[in-house]
């Protein structure tokens, strides 16, 4: 069962979406909310995987919404499909984009009849990529992905922001190299739409965009021809833990990828191209041009979004081999992993490992005035943030939402174990 929630005033655009966006199962509800504050408190308590939002409401200020966002953007990481009307609102909806929102897409509302039910259709194949700071335990070391792609440069936005939002939701990369990554992905698939299957040379790009015109309207008259619509651009992915890889393939006629290219940004052609290969590594064209590879290095040093809860406690460094508390023990304190690995031992043997994917250790024992019933030892080195029940209680008062959060996050850990059994 899904929830979808609209976050606005207008009617008509709410039964719009309704009318598109495809309600797979029975027991599918969408609703409305037409005030920022409730659909706040709906994101905080209800964690929900999407949400649609109006930001050209003239009776409601979306971007009220947002700012508790960005106050807490450790847990409020809620995929948004934002709906705008006016130029000046997409430009507004790019900057907080910028800031770490989680925007999936952002789409002209005269686009969705045309577009929703194929957004939909994305978004639901990849939910595994969609939502996963806090829910992520069941994530494995390597996931890989394989689409095809029409020429639409609305899925090109789709595709890559879901990959970069879910590298930055699992602290694979920072907003940094979230910025850089979406470049990179967004002017290589580009280049697959409008210069190998739309055939858009750069002169008639370059005569094009000093007309004024957009790139988007050029490429819409090009898929009306037949042959171009049949086309498809080749879009996979495959992430571990060090890296992520894409492959990018098109169906035109290729370019002369042997001649080198200079790297700078002043050249007339090849900008994407120069771009990407700043931003990523080894990246090459196969012989004939139409496909390019390429990876994406993740930050060396672990990156770590501390949850607005423990900002202002002290991190602990951990040494390798530590013990950090042993079976046995009575559980006063919960532990929060900012980094590092840990072995879970019982009666001297490794059952299993935590890193910081699983976000807590010791939480039951911790919650239930229990026994440790594990000794957990540190595998590498890292950092940890101990809290004593007062302190959690405390900032539970200014937090209530974390609650249900913890609440929910073992509620996925049984759901794991019952899983195993």
């Amino acid at each position: 069962m899904s929830d979808y929630c609209v976050v606005t005033t207008d009617n008509e655009l709410f039964n719009l979406i309704s009318k598109y966006i495809d309600l797979q199962d029975y027991e599918d509800t969408i609703f409305c909310i037409d005030d920022p504050y409730e659909a706040a408190q709906y994101m905080c308590f209800e964690l929900p995987e999407m949400i649609f939002v109006n930001f050209s409401d003239n009776k409601i200020d979306s971007f009220v919404l947002f700012e508790t966002a960005m106050n807490d953007p450790w847990l409020l990481n809620s995929g948004i499909i934002a709906i705008y009307e006016t130029v000046v609102d997409e430009k507004r909806v790019e900057k907080i984009q910028k800031k770490g929102v989680n925007i999936i897409v952002s789409i002209d509302r005269k686009q969705i009849k045309q577009s929703l039910a194929t957004i939909m259709s994305i978004v639901r194949n990849n939910r595994r990529i969609l939502f996963q700071r806090g829910l992520s335990l069941d994530v494995i070391d390597n996931i890989s992905g394989s689409f095809k792609l029409k020429n639409d440069l609305l899925e090109v936005q789709c595709y890559t922001n879901l990959v970069c939002n879910f590298l930055f939701n699992t602290k694979k990369i920072n907003k940094a190299k979230k910025m850089d990554l979406q470049v990179a992905l967004t002017e290589m698939l580009l280049n697959a739409v409008e210069h190998g299957n739309c055939g858009i040379g750069f002169e008639e790009k370059t005569q094009w965009l000093q007309q004024g015109e957009a790139m988007k309207d050029l490429v819409q008259q090009r898929v009306l021809e037949p042959e171009v619509q049949k086309k498809r651009v080749l879009f996979e992915y495959k992430i571990n833990p060090i890296a992520a890889h894409f492959r990018i393939v098109d169906e035109g006629e290729g370019f002369d990828s042997h001649t080198p290219i200079e790297l700078s940004f002043d050249l007339p052609n090849g900008r994407g191209i120069v771009m990407t290969k700043s931003l990523t590594h080894n990246l090459v064209y196969n012989d004939k041009g139409n496909a390019v590879a390429f990876e994406f290095i993740f930050n060396q040093a672990e990156f770590s979004l501390i949850p607005s809860l423990f900002v202002n406690f002290d991190s602990r460094k951990i040494t390798k081999g530590e013990i950090i508390f042993h079976q046995g023990e009575l559980g006063s304190h919960l532990y929060y992993i900012v980094s590092g690995k840990y072995n879970i031992i019982v009666d001297d043997k490794v059952v299993s490992s935590l890193n910081s994917d699983d976000i807590f250790m010791g939480e039951m024992s911790f919650l239930l005035n229990n026994h440790r019933s594990a000794t957990v030892q540190a595998k590498t080195e890292g950092r940890l943030i101990e809290v004593s029940k007062r302190e959690f209680v405390q900032v539970i008062k200014d937090k209530p939402y974390y609650a249900l959060f913890l609440t929910k996050l073992l509620a996925k850990r049984i759901q794991r174990v019952n899983a195993m059994v």
